[in-house]
């Protein structure tokens, strides 16, 4: 653990994920897993393939696990614009959902403590321009362990409270990350991944 990082809590999660240092050093993290989306209709199982650049940009290709990678579809994040992607063919994303899907990858920069994050009541809180803002928990070494979040709707309706929960373990380029992700969006389980390969892209 990092010297004086025990008396810190953010200072403890970072050194938790691998150290200050190596988090400003990274320029992107992606992996490949596998993930589960319930909705009342059905429940989907669907393989991914994840990059992106904290609070910039991302990519994130998806299949139906039965159907198989010829199945692709791509969502893509872009500073000025969102799209998805099929067959090679981009079609954009409506406002609403385009800022969904921005809020909701933005996480990812949060947890990679890309944002002024503060100790408050035990939780690490923090906030970045254009998200909402996002309260952590930790463990005792400092791992996250869960996210409390709110989202504006894709349809641009009600806001969304999501709970993401962490859990196991996963490395790359000495990042310490979490193996798998829970969501719940309004107290009902949506989203879990899983990671099979994590990859770190450093400066």
């Amino acid at each position: 653990m990092a010297r004086g990082a025990s008396g810190d809590p953010v200072a403890r999660t970072a050194a938790a994920m691998g150290g200050q240092r190596l988090l400003d050093r990274i320029a992107a993290i992606g992996w490949v897993g596998a993930a589960e989306v319930v909705t009342p209709e059905r429940t989907l199982r669907l393989g991914m393939r994840t990059r992106i650049e904290p609070f910039v940009r991302m990519r994130s290709d998806s299949w139906v696990m039965k159907e198989g990678t010829a199945a692709t579809r791509s969502l893509i994040i872009e500073p000025d614009g969102g799209w998805t992607e099929r067959d090679g063919k981009r079609a954009p994303l409506p406002a609403h959902q385009a800022r969904h899907e921005r809020e909701q990858y933005g996480l990812y920069g949060y947890m990679l403590l890309r944002a002024p994050t503060a100790a408050v009541g035990g939780k690490l809180l923090a906030a970045h321009p254009g998200l909402p803002p996002v309260s952590f928990e930790t463990d005792t070494e400092g791992r996250l362990t869960a996210a409390a979040y709110t989202v504006f709707a894709p349809d641009g309706g009600e806001v969304i409270q999501e709970r993401f929960t962490f859990d196991g373990a996963i490395a790359a380029q000495g990042l310490n990350w979490p193996r798998r992700l829970r969501i719940a969006q309004n107290g009902v389980p949506f989203f879990t991944l899983v990671i099979d390969r994590l990859m770190v892209e450093l400066h």
